[in-house]
């Protein structure tokens, strides 16, 4: 094995657990919701007055954008330059995978805001569920991380 597939492979590793603990932690919002529920039964929110079917829409509507957007942002972290090396390499590709367990959250995270304002439980939860998927879909993939360090580089 050569020091460049050894730090890849250190890479990635490390990149697994930060995307699983974020994964991990994203799983924790439904354990709040819970306790909310149980402590503040009947929940109707925080804030029951606010208009629920326009705060819905839009936090759908953006939880869904962004979702959409996961795969543009992550074409535009893995561009690179011929000159780079492998431990640039794998400072990218980890940066990557941050950044796309981090925006892979964001449903949840626009989900539990919706369930405080409003006591929407269904909603949290699917878009819970959008937010482990996409976690799933673009966890880091060692056969993936190699693949793209093989491929020649674009650009100058």
């Amino acid at each position: 094995m050569t020091k460049d597939s050894l730090g890849l492979e250190t890479a990635y590793r490390n990149a697994a657990i930060v995307c699983g603990a974020m994964a991990a932690s994203t799983v924790l919002y439904a354990l709040v919701v819970e306790v909310i529920s149980v402590y503040q039964a009947p929940f109707e929110g925080f804030a029951p007055g606010a208009q629920p079917s326009i705060l819905r829409s839009a936090l759908w509507t953006m939880a869904l954008v962004e979702a959409g957007l996961i795969g543009l942002v992550r074409r535009a972290l893995l561009a690179r330059s011929r000159a780079e090396g492998a431990a640039a390499q794998a400072r990218r590709l980890i940066t990557t995978a941050v950044v796309t367990a981090a925006l892979a959250e964001v449903p949840a995270i626009l989900g539990l805001v919706l369930f405080m304002l409003s006591g929407l439980r269904g909603d949290f939860y699917a878009l819970l569920a959008l937010s482990l998927a996409l976690q799933a879909v673009y966890f880091p993939r060692l056969d993936g991380w190699r693949e793209w360090a093989a491929e020649p580089a674009s650009g100058s």
